[in-house]
């Protein structure tokens, strides 16, 4: 079916509009026409009876001004304009009357010049010829005044019609497709793409219908592909995001060195869930050995891996036979050390994904890092337990080692005081072992609270606070500490010989210096070294201070050559003594 287009048809409908427009202005410029002397007219034609009353008056009385009038009266008569409008039927038998009668009337004058003529026969009969003429005329006119006005009415009435016929036919053919395409519209833009526009016409509406339905079907199918696409990006999004958070926790832990072989579990769990694969397992073996010290399923529905012995398949390559076909090893392997496998055994109708492989190898590096910080710290704790042991037999060689052999040195003098009854030497070296037994007591005090001092997570100065808070309550002295240090990174080594060296210098002054006031102070150089100086106002120090008590002087020396520094001990010009250590950090040290 051929289309017809809506355009033609507006254009049509205006057309005819325009037409019966154009057409009832003509017919009402023409009608108008025709009666536009018709006033003229009818004005001439009545003039004419009175110029008959005057010209028969004249006539008896005045015989010039008759004739005049005459000729003035036969002008009228032959008038173009009332003779052409005379001519129509319905009017020129009345002209032709009345005409004739004038003549007549011309005649009766002519033959009885003198008579009074207004009341002769004639007279009268010409005056009614004369009255039917104007009529004729008058119902001429009247009659075109009517046809104009039939003509306006039924124009009217045909346009009203058809305005009526177009507004209808706009809105059912233009209104009412064009809501139902704007509601469409409107349904579209909020996401409602479910449109079934019909329309009967072949027109360019019935073109938009099917295009819109089209669209609609078209955008309909791209928006549930496109939230299928969004749905499937977005799980695997979120499983991306459980991934990665599960990566990074278990990194943290790691780094945080909180993993521990019981966690294993949790994590082989979370990798079995995460991977979709419920048969998995984590073997763990020693460096040199080849039978798993321990075996963890990721999943309750396979309680036999955790009895299975895998040592057949220790080898990291999957492939060498000795696994089944269906099982996949990752090797947990750091620097060359093998900490054991994770062994997955996908259903028979699956295969392992990239990203499933990639993860399951992370995890195992990660598994490896964490087996070897381990087996390093065990290593460290081995390393700090030897050197905490050579500084404990040091320092008991270095006192109470002395002090026990001088007190046995002193034993041999007293048995032999005793087998020859020397009483003074036996009391001398009574008060020799009443001294000595004293200091090795001191000793071991001294001893004891440094193998349990420590420093807690709050640092070098929360501790030097709390040792001073001691010191303060233990004796009378006032104790001021002048810490400049905070932003300065100290190693945990050399914190812990600052604080001994501090307590030491503090035990020295309260004992021996009889001073009021002790300040301590932590400085940092321009060239970067760091300053300790422990300062009272007591009696000063003797001239000998290393002969003067040795052990604590020893203690403080040895840890300021730990620390690489120098040591000294000073009177101060204005009384009292300073101890005073210098020494460059360790991260100074490391550039």
């Amino acid at each position: 079916m051929k289309s017809i287009s809506l355009v033609n048809r507006i254009n049509f409908a205006l057309s005819t509009i325009v037409l019966l427009s154009i057409s009832t202005m003509l017919v009402s410029y023409w009608l108008s026409d025709q009666a536009d002397n018709d006033a003229y007219v009818i004005n001439q034609a009545g003039s004419l009876r009175m110029y008959s009353y005057q010209y028969a008056a004249y006539a008896a009385t005045q015989p010039e001004k008759a004739d005049a009038l005459k000729n003035k009266i036969d002008e009228v008569w032959h008038d173009p304009t009332l003779m052409a409008v005379s001519r129509h039927p319905r009017i020129n038998d009345c002209y032709q009357q009345a005409l004739v009668s004038w003549q007549a009337l011309g005649l009766a004058i002519a033959e009885r010049p003198y008579v009074d003529i207004i009341t002769a026969p004639v007279f009268a009969e010409h005056i009614a010829n004369l009255q039917h003429y104007v009529h004729s005329l008058q119902l001429s006119a009247e009659g075109k005044i009517q046809t104009l006005r039939t003509a306006q009415v039924i124009a009217f009435f045909i346009t009203t019609l058809l305005a009526v016929v177009i507004l209808h036919w706009v809105r059912i053919r233009v209104n009412r497709p064009l809501k139902e395409l704007t509601q469409t519209a409107q349904q579209i833009s909020i996401g409602n793409f479910q449109c079934n526009l019909s329309h009967p016409q072949r027109d360019e509406f019935g073109l938009l219908a099917e295009t819109f339905n089209s669209m609609c079907r078209a955008i309909s199918e791209m928006y549930d592909t496109l939230e299928q696409q969004v749905d499937d990006k977005t799980q695997a999004l979120t499983h991306s995001n459980i991934t990665l958070t599960f990566l990074y926790t278990l990194a943290k832990k790691i780094s945080a060195h909180e993993a521990k072989t019981h966690d294993f579990t949790q994590v082989m769990r979370e990798l079995s869930q995460i991977i979709g694969i419920d048969d998995i397992e984590l073997c763990l073996v020693t460096t040199n050995g080849d039978i798993p010290y321990l075996q963890i399923s990721g999943s309750d529905t396979h309680p036999e891996c955790t009895r299975t012995h895998c040592h057949e398949c220790l080898d990291t390559d999957s492939t060498n036979g000795a696994c089944p076909e269906a099982q996949i090893n990752f090797a947990l392997q750091r620097e060359n050390k093998r900490y054991g496998i994770i062994a997955v055994r996908p259903a028979a109708s699956t295969t392992l994904q990239t990203w499933q492989q990639q993860l399951i190898r992370a995890v195992a590096d990660q598994l490896a890092i964490a087996l070897s910080l381990r087996g390093e710290e065990e290593q460290v704790r081995r390393i700090t337990l030897m050197k905490e042991r050579n500084v404990i037999a040091r320092e008991l060689h270095d006192s109470l080692a002395q002090a026990l052999s001088y007190l046995k040195i002193q034993v041999s003098r007293l048995n032999k005081a005793l087998a020859t009854d020397n009483k003074p030497l036996i009391h001398d070296v009574a008060d020799e072992l009443k001294q000595g037994l004293d200091s090795a007591y001191r000793q071991l005090r001294e001893l004891l609270t440094t193998f349990r001092l420590k420093i807690d997570g709050n640092g070098l100065l929360s501790a030097l606070q709390k040792t001073v808070q001691q010191f303060t309550q233990e004796s009378t002295m006032i104790i001021q500490l002048d810490y400049r240090l905070i932003n300065i990174p100290l190693s945990p080594s050399e914190e812990i010989h600052l604080l001994q060296i501090v307590r030491e210098a503090c035990q020295n002054a309260i004992r021996h210096s009889q001073g009021q006031h002790l300040v301590i102070q932590l400085d940092q150089h321009d060239d970067g070294r760091v300053a300790l100086s422990v300062e009272d106002d007591g009696i000063g120090v003797d001239e000998h201070p290393d002969r003067t008590h040795h052990y604590g002087m020893e203690i403080m020396r040895e840890r300021s050559q730990q620390l690489q520094g120098e040591l000294s001990v000073k009177r101060r010009n204005q009384g009292g003594t300073g101890i005073y250590a210098i020494f460059t950090p360790e991260y100074l040290r490391s550039k």
